[in-house]
């Protein structure tokens, strides 16, 4: 019988390395994604966030990377940014050279008090972490949403096309190459079904407005919109 590997959390270690992008494939993944970013993912999340929020609205980009994603939302709303990794955050400074609230912290653990955003967003995040850890993230942004506060998550999902592209990347080196690649951090839950998704944010306290896949960011994501349960 084989024996199953398991696959860790990804530390801020972890993404130090991906951020920092040396090797020469990680390096050309890097370009692909950061274009995608700019002209795709960026203009999608623009969509969802004015369309869910007010201008000036209290966010929190709750894992926010290389902040190419959010350059226009940090100029139309009250944007603070997290994340646990050193070059994740350096990379954020230079796409946004005005100073902004920037914080190294994890989002397991939010250094804010209890209700103090009206809505918290994250992209690619979600999926690096245990189904524990999903469940305790979510009751956090829960703690400091205010009170009727949304959550928007850019989450991808087994059925997502960059999922699959990068797949059948990884498939094609291991077999070809018998080279075991790594391009981006372990992804340990992604979306498998709205059954799932709604059953996690039920355990944080949070509710399913909205479970979209489309052509809008060319079928990456499934857009996952959750509101506050009051208590």
């Amino acid at each position: 019988m084989k024996k199953q590997r398991l696959v860790a959390t990804p530390t801020a270690g972890d993404w130090d390395t991906y951020w920092s992008i040396k090797a020469p494939s990680q390096r050309a993944y890097g370009v692909i994604a950061g274009f995608y970013r700019k002209w795709i993912i960026k203009r999608t999340l623009n969509y969802y966030i004015r369309t869910m929020f007010p201008t000036g609205a209290a966010l929190l980009h709750a894992g926010c990377g290389s902040g190419e994603v959010d350059t226009d939302l940090s100029d139309e709303m009250c944007l603070t940014a997290i994340d646990f990794s050193n070059e994740a955050a350096i990379t954020y400074t230079t796409c946004h050279p005005i100073s902004r609230r920037l914080l190294l912290a994890d989002v397991l653990r939010l250094p804010f008090a209890t209700e103090s955003f009206d809505g918290i967003f994250n992209l690619g995040v979600m999926e690096h972490f245990t189904e524990e850890e999903i469940v305790s993230t979510l009751t956090e942004m829960r703690r400091v949403l205010k009170p009727g506060g949304r959550v928007v998550l850019f989450w991808p999902p087994v059925w997502g096309l960059s999922v699959i592209v990068l797949y059948s990347i990884h498939q094609i080196f291991r077999v070809v190459f018998r080279k075991h690649l790594n391009l981006h951090p372990a992804e340990l839950n992604l979306i498998r079904s709205r059954k799932q998704c709604e059953k996690w944010l039920k355990d944080a306290g949070l509710t399913l407005e909205l479970f979209r896949f489309g052509i809008r960011d060319l079928f990456t994501h499934q857009i996952v919109v959750a509101r506050k349960i009051p208590d």
